[in-house]
């Protein structure tokens, strides 16, 4: 376990087995709390009979609405990361996660304008609010470590592949003056990736690896150009 953090609207679990890149893992894991929901809701309506003041009525009414809001398509709740789950199956994982988290955007903003109908009509609920609030501010946390886990994911995969000895590949073709950051847009984490970097005649200029693109990002040389690494790896050999 990673993070383990509790909010007003509940908490959430954060593993450091960077799941987030495993799609169908995390499509698994991230199903199992509105299960969870559903079935305790569905358990606690045998003990209506038992409860005449309406305390367990409340308990499902509660624990419905809990499973409702958590299935909204942003993150970090299980209805984001059902949604990423689902895209990154055929999308890279950055395009995956962007669209989630301009989900998680709309959907805070259109809590915002409920609750300010709500109040217009003489109906302050605080709880809409917060909601709006924690959505909001979430979508902008993961906009800006959006890169983050699939970084930390390609640099595990280094002790994967030694020890899997083989891996499915892929090849990604850089046009003339694509940057090294720009290649992590379209990265999928079912696959390692070669990348054929062009140069100015579209004639092939080099070929880059998975590792060495890393290298160079870690090295804090994400803007550069690929034919620039090209060119200096091509230079160190000579």
């Amino acid at each position: 376990m990673e993070k383990l953090a509790i909010q007003p609207l509940g908490g959430y679990l954060s593993l450091d087995q960077l799941l987030e890149v495993q799609p169908a893992t995390e499509l698994r894991i991230a199903l199992a709390g509105p299960v969870a929901n559903l079935l305790t809701a569905a358990a606690a309506m045998a003990l209506v009979p038992y409860s005449p003041q309406g305390y367990v009525s409340s308990f499902i009414r509660a624990s419905l609405t809990l499973m409702s809001f958590n299935l909204l398509p942003a993150l970090p709740l299980d209805g984001g990361r059902v949604l990423r789950g689902r895209l990154a199956g055929w999308t890279s994982y950055y395009r995956a996660t962007k669209t989630v988290i301009v989900c998680g955007f709309g959907c805070g903003l259109f809590l915002v304008m409920l609750a300010i109908c709500r109040f217009a009509q003489g109906q302050l609920n605080p709880s809409i609010f917060a909601a709006a609030g924690f959505l909001l501010y979430n979508a902008w946390v993961e906009r800006k470590r959006l890169l983050i886990p699939l970084l930390r994911y390609v640099l595990a995969r280094q002790n994967s592949l030694r020890n899997r000895r083989l891996m499915a590949a892929d090849t990604l073709v850089a046009a003339p003056g694509a940057k090294v950051n720009e290649i992590l847009k379209h990265i999928r984490p079912q696959k390692y990736y070669q990348i054929s970097v062009l140069d100015e005649t579209y004639g092939l200029a080099g070929t880059l690896t998975e590792h060495q693109l890393l290298r160079q990002i870690l090295a804090g040389t994400g803007q550069s150009s690929l034919q620039e690494v090209v060119k200096g790896l091509g230079e160190r050999k000579d």
